[in-house]
């Protein structure tokens, strides 16, 4: 009970770590620290992360409560770990199904198609649901939050399509794509109802090709003719003459 109330208060101040102790470098610790984590796993279907303990993710996991500090210094760090290897598979898959639909399909499509892709891929697991909103929602997740964005904003803008977008302009359209995708997933795994989260899955399409239409207009012309040009050819005047 004392150690859960540490648990508590460090996390209240901000202050715990979310860096594991050691690696698992042997299959047996690598096959202990996998059952932590799926332990947790199971915790989170069952309960809110404020309400879980390295105490109870040890019981679960049938393992020594030491067993789960030798590797990780908190619940924090057990979250962190498994968020990790949870958006590190999701970031992977954004990127690659964003751009198979993209080999094949115009990019409002593609994009669409992403964007389902994403939504259910998250529905389709409450305590990956839940890992989410821990990250999202807490201070002490926020540098593991922005790794998984900047890791999924690299992937993207590795994407072929994009190569015809100026540098510079990907520095900010991507971050603030994911961005805006991130604050309407936020919306849409909080709303129960599915017609309404249907509803705003539309909204968040909308939202998203208007924002991206001139970059990735130019971009898909680029990439059919490579001599065609950002700028629009000018239009004579009417009743002017041509020289």
């Amino acid at each position: 009970m004392a150690r859960r109330k540490l648990e508590e208060a460090r996390s209240a101040a901000g202050t715990v770590s979310l860096v594991p102790r050691r690696l698992p470098l042997q299959a047996r610790a690598r096959d202990r620290v996998d059952r932590i984590l799926a332990a947790t796993l199971e915790l989170l279907e069952e309960l809110d992360a404020d309400a879980l303990s390295t105490g109870a993710i040890a019981e679960r996991a049938k393992v020594p409560i030491g067993s789960v500090y030798h590797y990780f210094p908190s619940k924090e760090a057990v979250l962190a770990e498994l968020a990790e290897r949870k958006f590190r598979a999701v970031d992977a898959n954004v990127a690659t199904l964003l751009g198979r639909e993209l080999e094949h399909r115009p990019w409002r499509e593609a994009v669409g198609r992403a964007l389902d892709g994403v939504v259910a891929a998250f529905r389709s697991d409450p305590a990956y649901v839940t890992i989410w909103r821990a990250i999202r929602g807490s201070s002490a997740f926020r540098g593991a939050a922005a790794d998984s964005d900047a890791r999924l904003a690299a992937s993207i803008a590795a994407l072929p399509l994009l190569a015809a977008v100026p540098p510079a302009r990907l520095q900010i359209a991507i971050p603030t794509t994911i961005r805006i995708a991130n604050t309407f997933l936020d919306w849409i795994l909080d709303t129960a109802d599915p017609r309404a989260a249907a509803g705003l899955l539309r909204e968040m399409k909308r939202a998203l090709v208007a924002y991206l239409a001139e970059d990735l207009d130019a971009a898909q012309a680029e990439r059919v003719d490579p001599r065609s040009s950002r700028r629009s050819p000018r239009v004579p005047k009417r009743g002017s003459r041509s020289s």
